[in-house]
């Protein structure tokens, strides 16, 4: 996508406009490397906003992969792996009990422009970066 005017390249890719985003997060579509991966995108209670690859760093499950498929729960800003009971910070992925405590969620390369929240698809890294 060229947007004329900004400093995007082609792999700037829309996630979704700030207003679209719900409390409970929103997940997306990416690509990583040759693969589509999914993402996590929070808004925090600041406005600002957090992209994160929805996968535990336990094991490469989604944080949602079980019943019930809930994964944010914006009260207590805390992301959770419904698999694993790994609680993890929704400001930096900070993962903060559970079987990977000390790890960290992938974090995404997004930006904001003029409430459109876009991720930089040539930035994500491959398949073997963790």
């Amino acid at each position: 996508m060229v947007i004329e005017g900004w400093p995007y390249h082609d792999d700037m890719k829309r996630i979704a406009s700030l207003e679209d985003i719900p409390d409970t997060g929103l997940k997306f579509a990416y690509s990583e490397g040759p693969l589509e991966e999914e993402g996590i995108l929070l808004k925090m209670s600041d406005g600002s906003v957090r992209a994160y690859k929805n996968q535990c760093r336990h094991l490469p499950m989604r944080l949602d992969d079980r019943e019930p498929s809930e994964f944010f729960d914006p009260a207590k800003g805390e992301l959770l792996c419904n698999s694993h009971g790994a609680t993890f910070r929704s400001d930096d992925g900070l993962c903060t009990a559970g079987p990977c405590k000390g790890s960290h969620l992938k974090v995404l390369p997004i930006s904001v422009e003029d409430g459109v929240v876009f991720i930089d698809e040539s930035a994500t890294g491959s398949f073997f970066d963790v």
